[in-house]
Formats: structure tokens, C-alpha cells, sequence
């Protein structure tokens, strides 16, 4: 018989999904995925945002004779 201090929950306090035995992480499936996705989305926003800088430096610093229409 378990005591109810036994059972483990994911960490997460809007889940609180019960893990099963032997269950190696702190948080569920579920939300580890939200984890992760989320992580992608930041790291997507910041390489965009970096890509941007990027380009509007070489603009700045070559004067603008860069033209790609020639």
C-alpha cells in the first residue's frame, strides 16, 4: 500500500499529472514537449532577430553600393 506521500506529481502546478513509478524526470511528457517547443520558439525569435541586425549592418557599413538587381 503507498502513502500518499509516495506518489509523485509532475512539478508543473497547472498539470499535476500523478508519474508513474520509476519515472526518472520532475515534470510530465506533456509538458516537457511544452518545455522544449517553447525553447525552439525563443531560439527561432533571437536568429531572426540576429539575421535582421545582420543585414542592415553590411547596408550600413558598405554604404549601400550592394545591389542585387544588377
Amino acid at each position: 500500500m503507498k502513502k500518499e506521500s509516495d506518489v509523485r506529481v509532475c512539478k508543473n502546478k497547472k498539470c499535476q499529472k500523478v508519474l508513474p513509478a520509476g519515472y526518472k524526470h520532475r515534470y510530465c511528457e506533456a509538458c516537457r514537449n511544452k518545455h522544449a517547443q517553447t525553447a525552439k520558439n525563443v531560439l527561432r525569435g533571437i536568429g531572426a532577430g540576429a539575421a535582421t541586425v545582420a543585414s542592415v549592418a553590411v547596408v550600413v557599413v558598405t554604404g549601400g553600393k550592394i545591389n542585387p538587381k544588377k
